[in-house]
């Protein structure tokens, strides 16, 4: 039978490999008998593309500015049914310099079914421990390349499982860069795509578990970072040939293990406040104001309307005019075509149906599109003439100013 069917039969057992000190000694190395063993078992149904098996690796981030990692109960099942199935287990840490911490197959010389099932018990038992003694041994944090290694470890279609918070603070995805977690996520793999940076995941099933979750000192993201952070790592697996890319979300909490190399923190940057008078603050596209790629629609028009309460307010609160001037990147034509100029007046038009839905006068409110013609425009490209995501970001902006100051 094939991996999918719920109940199955055991590949031909494997001989047991040592994951690390846990599993040396963990199984016995006498054959077992065809008549009893491996016995039928049934598994709780997991997402379709997992249910096709193979050798499974999981990256785990047991470090800084994250929670303890917590196993999902369909990751908990891809184990169960792994090392029933006599298919290589791989575990790797999660730090500046992922390295893999131990791999183990199940095999049993049980001469019966009791003692099988205690022995593949026992198997689970001590993966589990080993799982849990993970740890950090180097500063920051490099998933992207946990990733890639956790693939080569997983021959051919298995499945590799990322358990972090995705936040990395290494090049070429260091989140720490202005910008970088309010990328574009197909700009920014483009980016990664260009520079060879790309895990090989084709053909495996590639498995996020906790990304956006974190822990103190790492200021927590808010639910449209959330969200974009993960849009970046499903785009990556993806695009890296993935068969299929599965997410599971895990409970905020605020405290990190105790006693782990340093991971520096990403900065979030808050929205800004309205301005005290007749001045000009830049709302990026970024946040609870962020607009779906390359359109004048927020990706939730309730947060953006809450955001720019305090602007509407303010302009009632004193008379102000407003002028509301949309801007973007150098993305696509690396000029400042109309359509660039036409996508950020409509922006400024998105920004303005909201203060207006807010009560201020729809004539007291002027949009004008710049495109990339504006005093703040950052040089978006590198030295081939590539755009940099994290720059671009920065580019995408509303610029609201208060005007009819007494």
């Amino acid at each position: 039978m094939r991996l999918s069917d719920r109940t199955r039969r055991g590949r031909a057992l494997a001989r047991a490999a040592s994951l690390g000190v846990l599993l040396a000694t963990a199984l016995p190395a006498a054959a077992c008998s065809e008549a009893c063993c491996p016995p039928e078992m049934t598994f709780a149904a997991l997402p379709g593309c997992l249910e096709q098996g193979g050798e499974l690796a999981l990256a785990v981030g047991a470090r800084a500015n994250q929670p303890a990692p917590v196993l999902p109960a369909d990751v908990q099942t891809l184990l169960q049914r792994t090392a029933y199935e006599g298919d290589r287990i791989s575990v790797f840490r999660v730090d500046g310099d992922p390295k893999p911490t131990g791999d183990a197959k199940f095999g049993s010389g049980a001469q019966n079914t009791v003692r099988w099932h205690k022995d593949l018990e026992n198997f689970q038992l001590a993966i589990g421990k080993a799982i849990s003694a993970v740890k950090a041994e180097q500063p920051e944090a490099n998933p992207l390349e946990a990733v890639a290694r956790a693939s080569e470890a997983a021959a051919g279609q298995g499945t590799v499982v990322l358990i972090d918070s995705g936040l990395q603070t290494l090049a070429p995805l260091d989140f720490r860069q202005d910008g970088m977690i309010d990328a574009d996520p197909v700009e920014l793999v483009d980016f990664l795509e260009k520079e060879g940076q790309l895990p090989k995941l084709e053909g495996k099933a590639l498995v996020l578990v906790g990304i956006g979750t974190t822990a103190e000192p790492q200021r927590s993201l808010d639910t449209a970072r959330r969200d974009n952070l993960l849009a970046i790592w499903r785009e990556i697996g993806e695009r890296s040939g993935a068969r299929c890319v599965e997410s599971y979300v895990t409970a905020q909490q605020t405290a990190a293990p105790d006693g782990l190399p340093a991971v520096g923190a990403v900065t979030i940057p808050p929205p800004p406040n309205p301005p005290k008078g007749c001045d000009s603050v830049s709302i990026r596209d970024a946040g609870r104001v962020k607009f779906r790629p390359n359109k004048a629609e927020f990706v939730s028009e309730t947060d953006a309307a809450a955001e720019l309460k305090a602007y509407a307010d303010t302009a009632l609160a004193k008379g102000y005019q407003v002028k509301l001037t949309g801007t973007t990147s150098s993305a696509g034509e690396n000029r400042n075509t109309e359509n660039k100029r036409q996508l950020s007046r409509d922006r400024a038009e998105a920004v303005k149906r909201i203060l207006v839905g807010h009560g201020v006068a729809a004539d007291a409110v002027t949009t004008f599109g710049a495109g990339m013609d504006f005093p703040g425009f950052v040089a978006d490209r590198d030295g081939s003439g590539d755009l940099v995501p994290q720059l671009a970001a920065r580019n995408r902006q509303v610029i609201l100013e208060f005007t009819g100051c007494a």
